[in-house]
């Protein structure tokens, strides 16, 4: 188990790395306002995402339930049709941009698919083909995105689009190749497993829509106010600070896979204590050692219209630290079906987010995007703990590290 993790942490600092340089590459040659473009790019496919994800989010936890091929052919339409209606919808109410809508609607199709397929992998506890596959579409990415920078000269927002389509499209392919062994279908129970699927999907994307906004409502707020330039700002503080939080989403990866293949309460508690101070020494760690960077290093690989980025991160540090905690508890209550716990979670968390962007965003800016973020982050942690706290067996006490959790690491080491 402990070797899932190390392998997950790995390939996700490898991905960090990648997406770091293509922050660097973006943010030198299309600016602040290029890289907010891109960003409101990613959060539209982002958006669709969650449409299809109310279906595709069930893979894993229904892996050792459900037919595996009924639970693919229902994951595949649904998404399909959650793409349709995305595109119906952005008829009547502008979402996305006129100029890139159409991508984002393909990208977002070749995206649920993909996800359809790692699920598949991270179900049956596969972790590593899973960590090699979104390593993989880094890895394409950025390769194309230099060929087209460097070599062809193409400096335009559209390169990156076309170097998602080009990573998409080679994972996509061998994913599936990957993935989907074996299938059996049972038409029979179609909608008894599509209504199964439904149930447990619902609120997992409840949580996951209200997190998202949680995380990007403020690219909006920020865009309308004051402008593209600030949200490129903002853009970046985001993803170079989100850097902190790969060893809290590696070892949740893991520990969902675990705790949703097993139905024991009490092994899923222990873990996830565990996991909980693992992931909040690190990401404490992690955040001490990026501050400590003078501004000059951000200016040097984001260029001089970034100077603001640190002052950005330290404005998110507290909130970054409280998610990393709050991560590994809302994979525990995932994990053991309680998922309504994550949606009322995230709800919390969205209503101080809409309260504080309104409140600070028009005054500070990108400042204020950034505290706001940070409220809404603790707001989240805060209520988990208390419900961690109602649970049955759990007291206050475990929270702090403790004999037992050297004991209970040496045990998974050896797993």
């Amino acid at each position: 188990m402990i070797s899932n993790v190390l392998n997950t942490f790995g390939s996700k600092i490898l991905i960090a790395i990648i997406s770091f340089s293509m922050l660097s590459l973006n943010a030198h040659f299309l600016g602040p306002s290029g890289l907010g473009t891109i960003g409101l790019i990613i959060l539209g496919v982002t958006i669709v995402q969650l449409a299809a994800n109310l279906i595709n989010g069930s893979i894993i936890y229904f892996s050792s339930r459900l037919l595996r091929g009924n639970l693919i052919l229902i994951a595949y339409l649904w998404s399909l049709v959650s793409v349709m209606l995305f595109a119906i919808i952005n008829e009547a109410v502008e979402l996305f941009e006129p100029a890139y809508a159409n991508h984002i609607y393909l990208l977002s199709l070749l995206q649920a698919f993909i996800s359809i397929h790692l699920y598949v992998l991270l179900g049956d506890e596969k972790v590593k083909s899973f960590n090699l596959f979104s390593l993989l579409q880094s890895i394409i990415t950025i390769g194309f995105l230099l060929v087209a920078y460097l070599i062809r000269e193409e400096i335009e927002v559209m390169a990156f689009v076309k170097a998602l389509y080009t990573a998409y499209s080679v994972v996509l392919l061998l994913s599936g190749i990957a993935a989907l062994k074996k299938l059996k279908l049972q038409t029979s129970s179609l909608l008894d497993d599509f209504k199964q699927c439904i149930r447990y999907g619902f609120f997992i994307q409840t949580a996951n829509t209200f997190q998202l906004l949680n995380y990007r409502l403020s690219y909006f707020i920020l865009d309308a106010y004051t402008g593209r330039a600030a949200l490129g700002l903002y853009t970046a503080s985001i993803q170079l600070s989100e850097a902190l939080l790969i060893p809290g989403r590696s070892i949740a990866t893991v520990q969902y896979a675990r705790i949703s293949a097993k139905d024991n309460d009490q092994y899923a508690q222990r873990i996830t204590f565990l996991f909980m101070k693992l992931s909040f020494l690190v990401t404490l760690i992690g955040s001490i050692v990026l501050l400590s960077l003078p501004t000059s290093v951000y200016e040097y690989f984001l260029g001089s219209e970034f100077s603001q980025v640190k002052l950005l991160i330290i404005c998110m540090g507290l909130g970054l630290i409280s998610l990393s905690a709050e991560i590994i508890l809302s994979h525990y209550f995932s994990g053991t079906g309680r998922q309504e716990v994550n949606s009322t979670s995230a709800a919390i968390g969205l209503a101080v987010t809409i309260v504080a962007a309104f409140t600070l965003i028009p005054t500070y800016g990108a400042v204020g995007a950034a505290v706001s973020t940070a409220l809404s982050y603790c707001s989240m942690f805060l209520f988990l703990f208390i419900k961690m706290n109602f649970q049955k067996g759990v007291s206050s006490i475990q929270f702090l590290p403790n004999k037992n959790d050297l004991k209970l690491l040496r045990r998974l080491l050896k797993i």
